[in-house]
């Protein structure tokens, strides 16, 4: 049987273990600042929302921080009122669910222009441009409804 392929099983989701990983995955990437993080929280947590990105990455962010970026993106106020709200989802199944669901996806696309590139997927297909990171740029992110895509743009090493 293929990796891919999930057990015939479905859980509710989200899964508070799920939940739990996310938040010290966010918490990581701060550390490592890693720049596509400072722009969700950025968006999502009102005190860093006039920072740039470089003020938000040097900005203290600890577990709680991580932990209400994650609440707050699955729609609850604060990790206590998530960790609340999941533990009283039932595991009963709904019968339309007959396998998981996608709810998003951030692929990576290698582009050789990041303007032309945002220009085309703006114009041509409806997207709007999220971030373009670098001067020039190299880095950027689109998006449209639930669709998000991560434009980059490899440096070139040449080797004497």
């Amino acid at each position: 049987m293929p990796a891919y392929v999930s057990p015939t099983e479905t859980r509710p989701m989200p899964n508070l273990e799920n939940l739990k990983k996310q938040a010290k995955l966010y918490l990581r990437w701060h550390r490592d600042r890693h720049y596509p993080v400072a722009a969700r929280i950025r968006a999502v947590l009102l005190r860093f929302h006039d920072l740039t990105d470089h003020e938000v990455l040097a900005h203290s962010f600890k577990l709680s921080d991580a932990q209400e970026l994650v609440a707050r993106k699955t729609g609850f106020e604060s990790w206590e009122a998530l960790r609340k709200g999941v533990q009283t989802m039932t595991d009963t199944q709904d019968e339309s669910l007959s396998k998981p669901t996608l709810l998003a996806a951030e692929p990576q696309l290698f582009v050789a222009d990041i303007a032309a590139s945002t220009e085309s997927y703006s114009a041509k297909l409806g997207f709007a441009v999220a971030f373009t990171y670098g001067e020039p740029p190299f880095y950027a992110q689109v998006f449209r409804d639930g669709a998000r895509l991560n434009l980059y743009r490899p440096r070139l090493v040449r080797h004497l």
